[in-house]
């Protein structure tokens, strides 16, 4: 790709030396390519179908959602960085089957569609009936992999439409290599081991230095979270008041708006407010902030001084964190002069496409449409209200637009909940676990981390016969365990009874030393892994061992724990708690005469692990 970073082909280039290079040409891989949300990772899928190009790979499909803006996006950015000159790709839309069906093959053809059946039917069609192409290998770069392209029908024992077209362009080609691209791959790691949409491999592409994401917006030390009242979704979208962390919101949007524009530091400064799914929120959303500028216009005419207040306790909030904003004065004097003009987009399955924020001062409002891979240029301010009952962990995390590269960091807010303030703090944390094992182990090695409350993932794009949720507050043990390792768990343990803190350090190698039948269902709950996820989560949780020697237990038997030791595992709800028994081993109680040791784990409350089984 001309004109690409150093360090973009340099990842592009490891890219093809640990995966391309071991592709036959005769076979159907498939792998993820996974980064962090809006860091870059549009043009490391470009970085990759360069370099497969210069391996020998000649037809390519770049997969986006069904979104009208963000095909276009792809599209536009597409035919700049991989077409924009003489001997580079021939970048085609969905609607430029004409040109692919021209005598021009010499240049590799790269074709940017939307996951919608009608539009997927036509070019299944358009490739299989190319007299050239029809015997060439395809790669396939489906962006946000783990949306819509999985089977939906899964545990119904049929496909789902946009999954088997997809399916179908894999298997008409000759050979394929299918690269799933997503900051959110927990649905295709929950995929079943035998599956062919399972990726044999996870690549993981490192933010730049400047990026801004989940640790800076949500980690122990940001300094970006407002909390605003619980209820601001209902006085929002049920009354006829402006909420205050609306208003709060609006004002702190105003003046990174007026220092923009001030200063010249950047062209354009962006608010997003995320009221909900439906249609109706976003037009009464809408229709609420145009009133409430229009009574600052108002207000600066008149020169208000309820609205002099609360700009500048706008103004010394940012301040805290932007020490060279401009001054009050200045800002004061600016918005004085004539409010600027804001454009307000309502971004939704109405929207008209084609619209324009990418310049100036602009309000975004919208549901679903604000994730999934559309950016949101110089994105400052979020006010965010939107509420679930069971959220899903990947569709929450991809609603954090305000991730990326182009933010001021001592100008960026976040106006939410203080429930949904929380929730996002513990997706970063459950996020920065499953990176941390997925780099580490691939995708084989996969523990599934969630806040409680929350699902990883749609539950039916994953067989639900393969899969095991392990919760906080339950009691695991095996019943099938083997007598290994007696003499380093005496060791660690000693055979004196005892209660006392531990580390994960310390519960990980204790479990490691348990060896229990493949046929027990402990086996395949792969405990360790669970305990490496919440290693990887952030700050150590807080653990506790109870150690009791000389029991004497039956061999199957239905519990484990004395009521005694189960109520003292229950007093230490905010703990990992690990339960260790020396066991006689008597053969009357159905063993071999020989002591062992045998596990009881219990999670803190608000635990929740999903891992696939088979």
């Amino acid at each position: 790709m001309k004109g690409s970073s150093t360090s973009l082909k340099v990842s592009a280039e490891d890219f093809g030396r640990k995966h391309l290079s071991k592709f036959g040409f005769n076979e159907y891989a498939s792998g993820l390519l996974f980064g962090h949300v809006q860091s870059g990772k549009t043009s490391q899928m470009f970085g990759v179908a360069s370099e497969a190009a210069d391996r020998g790979f000649e037809l390519f499909l770049l997969l986006t959602t069904d979104n009208v803006v963000l095909q276009q996006q792809t599209l536009a950015r597409a035919k700049i960085l991989l077409g924009g000159f003489i001997d580079g790709f021939r970048v085609l839309g969905e609607t430029e089957d004409a040109e692919f069906r021209s005598e021009d093959t010499k240049r590799p053809t790269l074709i940017v569609l939307k996951k919608n059946v009608q539009v997927l039917k036509n070019w299944s069609n358009h490739i299989a009936t190319h007299p050239n192409f029809k015997i060439k290998p395809l790669f396939v770069l489906d962006d946000e992999g783990d949306a819509s392209s999985l089977n939906t029908k899964v545990n119904k024992n049929d496909s789902s439409a946009i999954h088997d077209l997809l399916e179908r362009f894999r298997r008409q080609a000759p050979s394929s290599f299918f690269l799933h691209v997503t900051a959110t791959p927990q649905s295709l790691l929950l995929q079943a081991k035998d599956s062919s949409w399972r990726p044999a491999f996870a690549h993981y592409i490192a933010p730049g230095s400047l990026y801004l994401g989940g640790d800076f917006f949500y980690g122990e030390n940001s300094t970006t979270i407002r909390e605003t009242l619980d209820n601001e979704k209902d006085t929002l979208l049920k009354t006829v008041d402006i909420p205050e962390g609306l208003r709060k919101a609006l004002l702190s949007f105003l003046i990174v708006g007026a220092h923009s524009l001030i200063t010249k530091e950047r062209s354009v400064c962006s608010l997003l407010i995320h009221p909900g799914v439906r249609i109706t929120e976003h037009e009464k959303t809408k229709n609420k902030v145009e009133r409430y500028l229009t009574d600052i216009r108002e207000d600066i005419l008149s020169g208000s001084s309820s609205l002099e207040y609360s700009l500048l306790d706008a103004w010394k909030d940012l301040v805290m964190t932007k020490p060279g904003l401009s001054s009050m004065e200045d800002i004061r004097a600016f918005l004085r002069n004539g409010l600027p003009q804001i454009n307000i987009v309502v971004l939704n399955s109405k929207s008209i496409a084609g619209a324009k924020y990418d310049m100036g001062l602009n309000i975004l409002i919208g549901g679903n449409s604000l994730g999934r891979g559309v950016t949101f240029p110089g994105l400052h301010t979020v006010y965010y209200c939107r509420s679930s009952k069971t959220p899903q962990a990947d569709t929450c995390w991809q609603h954090a637009r305000i991730f990326g590269y182009d933010r001021d960091p001592e100008m960026c807010r976040i106006f939410t909940p203080a429930p949904l303030a929380k929730l996002f703090k513990e997706l970063n944390d459950a996020n920065n676990a499953l990176f941390g094992i997925l780099k580490e182990k691939g995708p084989d090695a996969i523990s599934i981390l969630t806040p409680d409350g929350t699902k990883p993932t749609r539950m039916s794009v994953v067989k639900s016969d393969d899969l095991a949720i392990l919760m906080g507050g339950v009691n695991y043990f095996p019943s099938a365990i083997l007598q290994a390792n007696l003499v380093n768990l005496d060791s660690a343990l000693g055979l004196i009874d005892a209660d006392r803190p531990s580390s994960l350090e310390e519960i990980l190698d204790l479990l490691r030393s348990i060896k229990v039948e493949k046929s027990d269902p402990w086996y395949s709950h792969n405990f360790p892994l669970c305990i490496e996820a919440l290693a990887k989560a952030g700050p150590q949780k807080d653990c506790r061992i109870i150690v009791r020697t000389e029991r004497s237990i039956k061999k199957g038997t239905g519990t484990m724990l004395s009521p005694d030791d189960r109520e003292l595992g229950k007093s230490y709800d905010d703990k990992i708690v690990l339960t260790m028994y020396r066991l006689k081993g008597e053969a009357a109680k159905g063993w071999n005469d020989k002591p062992l040791w045998v596990p009881n784990i219990k999670f803190a409350q608000g635990f929740c692990f999903f891992l696939n089984t088979k």
